[in-house]
């Protein structure tokens, strides 16, 4: 019952600035997997490009995202207990161990993403299981201009 909760939540809460509208990027998966040997929690993504333009990049950066935006998990309280935390940011933000995705958005196609955050070293890994859907999943556009990328 919480992962269907948490596949709402995720559905509901995916934001695509800049021209994209929402309701042309849908969840279509979402698969949780801890890396003991690597202390991370690494969430697999499935969006699919129901609209009827092809997503891509349209600018040439020094960034490793070549859509043109990255996907983010926020963790909500009980996630955030067990992960460590950014120290030097104003957001609130795990630890990020890796990411990547499949490159671009074709139309009526699925995009896969992955993206880890690493756990605590005090957490129990059941806990960080049961917890991993707690959380909300955010897109966030890059935008560059003359070669400075936010």
């Amino acid at each position: 019952m919480k992962k269907i909760l948490f596949l709402c939540l995720f559905v509901t809460s995916i934001i695509i600035l800049s021209g994209y509208d929402k309701d042309d990027i849908i969840l279509t998966d979402i698969e949780t997997t801890i890396i003991k040997a690597e202390n991370t929690l690494r969430y697999d993504i499935k969006l699919k490009n129901v609209g009827d333009t092809e997503i891509r990049s349209v600018f040439d950066y020094p960034g490793h995202h070549p859509m043109g935006f990255e996907i983010v998990i926020r963790p909500n309280k009980e996630l955030e207990s067990l992960m460590k935390m950014e120290e030097q940011s104003k957001y609130k933000k795990m630890v990020f161990r890796g990411g990547g995705s499949s490159g671009l958005f074709e139309v009526g196609k699925e995009a896969t993403f992955h993206i880890e955050y690493e756990i605590k070293n005090t957490s129990d890994l059941n806990k960080v299981s049961e917890n991993a859907f707690d959380g909300t999943l955010r897109e966030y556009k890059l935008f560059c201009v003359n070669g400075n990328c936010s």
